[in-house]
């Protein structure tokens, strides 16, 4: 149980595309408005873990390379996204609302780091999926809230330094694209 406490710390803290994209919501929004953002990552990839510990058996392995196909693709454009994200927020504009809830939630499934975290945790351990999915609600939230932070006090030292914000957009969405290697 311990080990498995240690792996769900690594792969929850470790930087991938959830917390890339909660550290640009954190520095773009503010912890208040990226809430949303933060719980649907958290709980969708609960649900996730949870389901894949009672489907994983049933699932035909093809569905597996088209979800990591269909991920790619998602992580690419939301990297790319993330990369030019522009550093003055218009009030009113669709460029000013961060992930909602549902949408963080659903890109759980598409996710690759994120599914290949519920499979190797479902299979490499030898311990009940919901002890393991106990396990993961109870150490992902810290460490995913962390990122949040993280970007919620780079926000006020980014303000008015447009280049040092690009750069720190372009990295985010670098590391998004360097989790796509990892997975």
């Amino acid at each position: 149980m311990i080990e498995f406490g240690i792996f769900a710390f690594v792969t929850s803290i470790t930087p991938g595309p959830n917390n890339s994209m909660l550290m640009a919501s954190g520095i773009r929004f503010g912890r208040k408005r990226s809430l949303p953002h933060f719980f649907g990552i958290w709980l969708g990839f609960n649900f996730l873990f949870f389901l894949g510990g009672n489907l994983l058996s049933y699932v035909p392995e093809i569905i597996f390379q088209y979800l990591q196909y269909a991920g790619y693709i998602v992580i690419l454009y939301i990297a790319y996204r993330v990369a030019i994200t522009k550093t003055t927020i218009k009030e009113g504009s669709v460029e000013d609302k961060p992930f909602t809830f549902l949408q963080a939630a659903l890109f759980q499934w598409v996710n690759p780091k994120g599914v290949v975290m519920a499979v190797s945790g479902l299979t490499a351990f030898q311990l009940p999926h919901l002890q393991a999915n106990l396990i993961y609600l109870l150490v992902g939230g810290p460490c995913v809230i962390t990122w949040l932070f993280l970007g919620e006090s780079l926000q006020n030292f980014l303000i008015g330094n447009q280049k040092l914000e690009r750069i720190v957009y372009v990295i985010l969405a670098l590391s998004m694209v360097a989790s796509l290697f990892i997975a």
